[in-house]
């Protein structure tokens, strides 16, 4: 059973070796790339989501303010007057007006923790895809270069464009001289 425990190991082994020659490195990397500014166009979405929710929140206590100052006059009225019914019942809707103002602060003041934190994730996650962008335009620009220069020397030595050795250059030089000595001697 040994025997066929290696032999898998191998073949898996090989396989995957056949796998990351098929892979294209410089295409992962900008495959990765494309993926990262999605996800960070996600969070910037997400992160304006959060500003408008809070602008909405804000403007939605300002209004409550608002409303419990002219119920707080109201209420003055109701008493100046001896009205008890009507006073009591400003009151209550102070009250409810108070805690959904209570209310609304804790979640305004969540809201703009969330965003706080989400920003400062947004903002360092922008900064790294930008290192790797100039990174990987960085690597693709010198596995072109690589590609090239093996395309070149592979072009190269298949018309002979190579480097002479010393044999060649000896070689050359006395077809030369005989060349010369034929042409001098007729």
């Amino acid at each position: 059973m040994a025997i066929m425990s290696r032999m898998l190991r191998l073949w898996k082994a090989d396989m995957h070796g056949v796998m990351d020659q098929l892979e294209d490195k410089a295409l992962l990397l900008k495959q990765y790339l494309r993926e990262m500014e999605t996800s960070l166009q996600q969070k910037q979405a997400h992160l304006a989501q959060l500003r408008r929710g809070r602008e909405q929140l804000q403007k939605s206590q300002l209004l409550r303010v608002q409303e419990r100052q002219k119920v707080e006059q109201d209420i003055q009225l109701a008493v100046r007057k001896e009205k008890d019914d009507i006073a009591k019942m400003l009151i209550r809707k102070r009250l409810a007006l108070q805690a959904a103002q209570e209310r609304a602060t804790i979640e305004l003041q969540r809201l703009e923790e969330d965003e706080q934190r989400l920003s400062h994730l947004f903002n360092e996650q922008q900064g790294q895809y930008e290192r790797l962008k100039i990174k990987a335009a960085a690597y693709c620009h010198q596995a072109e270069q690589h590609a090239m220069a093996g395309a070149d020397s592979v072009w190269n030595e298949s018309v002979g464009m190579g480097v002479a050795t010393d044999e060649e250059v000896e070689l050359e030089l006395m077809r030369c001289k005989e060349a010369v000595a034929q042409g001098g001697a007729q």
